[in-house]
């Protein structure tokens, strides 16, 4: 059974060999990109950034391939975010072929992609749309708690049996 050392040894010898693949892959069959990102912030206050890259070949197929999962410096600025992403199409080789950045609508990393040369921002709609809904969920909050407390006593089965013959009363 291998030890953690034999583990890491074949994860970095898979990635080494893995890596010039995929980035001639893309090279060759990618005019132009499209990338995806987003960033959080892990439990001990570090902020990461993960980017996705997407491209139709000439066959029309969709390939799409996670890039990185980077650390991001504190603070989080447009400045830092910029820099890491920067890094990553170095890395990728992918600077002249980036077309477009879609994300939340953060404004440190709106920025970021804003100072880009050649490279538009695309707001994430489902983002954007589960803002609104939220927003206009706000009022009738209060309502729908009132309903799921209605259930949850419909739901003991003595408070059904009460329901059921103040049902039946009412009626007579």
């Amino acid at each position: 059974m291998p030890d953690e050392k034999g583990i890491k040894k074949v994860i970095y010898k898979a990635y080494n060999f893995t890596l010039p693949v995929l980035i001639k892959k893309i090279n060759d069959d990618a005019k132009s990109v499209s990338i995806t990102t987003d960033m959080w912030t892990a439990r001990n206050g570090q902020g990461y950034i993960g980017v996705t890259c997407s491209y139709i070949d000439a066959k029309f197929n969709l390939n799409e391939i996670t890039l990185t999962v980077n650390y991001v410096r504190y603070p989080h600025t447009a400045q830092h975010i910029a820099e890491s992403l920067e890094e990553t199409f170095n890395e990728w080789n992918l600077q002249d072929k980036v077309f477009t950045i879609t994300t939340d609508n953060a404004a440190n990393i709106k920025k970021a992609i804003m100072d880009m040369k050649n490279v538009r921002w695309q707001g994430c709609n489902a983002h954007t749309l589960q803002l609104i809904v939220g927003k206009a969920l706000v009022p009738v909050k209060p309502l729908i708690v009132r309903v799921k407390r209605l259930i949850e006593f419909l739901c003991v089965q003595s408070n059904l049996n009460v329901w059921r013959i103040y049902k039946k009363n009412i009626q007579i």
